[in-house]
């Protein structure tokens, strides 16, 4: 019997793709004739024609299932929604914009075969910036410093996890999850294949500079507690700067010569410099509260409201993750 190998779509707003994106996985999954595979797009809430093309394909195609949240979710909701509805022995996820190449799959699956329990792919050349570039170097090597050898450098979200894997992610109970770095601290044999990052075929990426950096700043909160630590010694390094500049002018007024209004510069310099300082130090521990309060409400991880080609699983999904009500459409 073959073994079924779950193929793992995020989209949003990708009318111009999600066909292309179908045929061209379709192409590859039928040359890997060993296998079988379901395709799972979860549509985060497109707000142009995404899910009608989606459930085009899927009345062609009962292998393609589709789940659209109720409202955007984000990214990482997005993709591990996918992996907690997969039925697969293994799950890949793969971006609908085709940059990372589905002629990969291959490749994964002959590591997986190995007994590797987790395959990432570990991107080459890019087709971006130079600044973006070795700003993504620069935090892949700052994440493996502070979360651990685990992680491996310049990988993304294109990769393949076992079904033991996808069965752990079932029992942490994350909202803010990094599935990047929770996948590789849950494998226990995990690999990279190298390949080069394609360019997009169609629009933008939804991946501004803004998301990117909050997308970076969850890794390394999740992952962290850097942000803490960096206040409490910025703070102690501040309150030793003012001994020493009280000290100076101390001894100044003691010994050296009057010169001006006393102390209303440094009065003020100083005032200013605390109240920054405050506000600095009082939001990085507020962001981490936020993120307490989020764990302890317990809410849907995500909100579902529309599945197609889900009849079978309706009651079990519901059952087995934290997510909203499933409506078959």
């Amino acid at each position: 019997m073959k073994q079924l190998i779950s193929i793992i779509i995020p989209v949003f707003n990708e009318e111009d793709n999600v066909q292309i994106t179908y045929d061209e996985l379709k192409t590859t999954t039928n040359s890997l004739d060993e296998y079988d595979f379901e395709f799972i797009f979860t549509d985060n809430h497109s707000t142009d024609q995404t899910f009608s093309k989606l459930s085009q394909i899927a009345q062609t195609d009962s292998n393609v299932r589709v789940a659209r949240f109720a409202r955007n979710f984000g990214f990482q909701k997005s993709v591990l929604t996918g992996y907690l509805l997969a039925r697969g022995a293994a799950a890949i996820q793969i971006d609908a914009d085709l940059q990372d190449p589905p002629s990969m799959f291959g490749p994964f699956l002959a590591k997986w075969k190995e007994g590797h329990d987790v395959v990432v792919g570990v991107r080459g050349q890019r087709h971006e910036g130079a600044l973006l570039y070795h700003g993504r170097r620069l935090y892949y090597r700052l994440m493996i410093k502070l979360a651990g050898e685990h992680l491996i450098a310049d990988a993304g979200d294109f990769r393949l996890i076992d079904r033991t894997i996808i069965e752990k992610i079932r029992q942490v109970d994350d909202v803010h999850i990094y599935l990047r770095g929770l996948i590789s601290s849950l494998s226990r044999n995990q690999t990279g294949v190298h390949f080069d990052r394609q360019k997009r075929m169609h629009n933008e990426s939804k991946f501004r500079i803004r998301s990117l950096m909050a997308f970076a700043l969850d890794g390394i909160m999740a992952h962290s507690s850097l942000p803490l630590r960096i206040a409490f010694y910025i703070g102690l390094l501040t309150a030793g700067g003012s001994v020493l500049l009280g000290a100076f002018y101390l001894l100044n007024r003691l010994f050296g010569a009057d010169s001006g209004p006393e102390g209303f510069a440094t009065t003020q310099i100083l005032i200013l410099l605390g109240i920054g300082l405050n506000g600095l130090f009082l939001g990085v521990i507020g962001a981490y509260i936020g993120r307490i309060y989020d764990e302890v409400r317990s809410r849907h991880t995500v909100v579902i409201s529309d599945v197609l080609n889900f009849d079978d699983r309706i009651d079990a999904v519901e059952r087995s993750i934290r997510i909203g009500p499933l409506v078959e459409s």
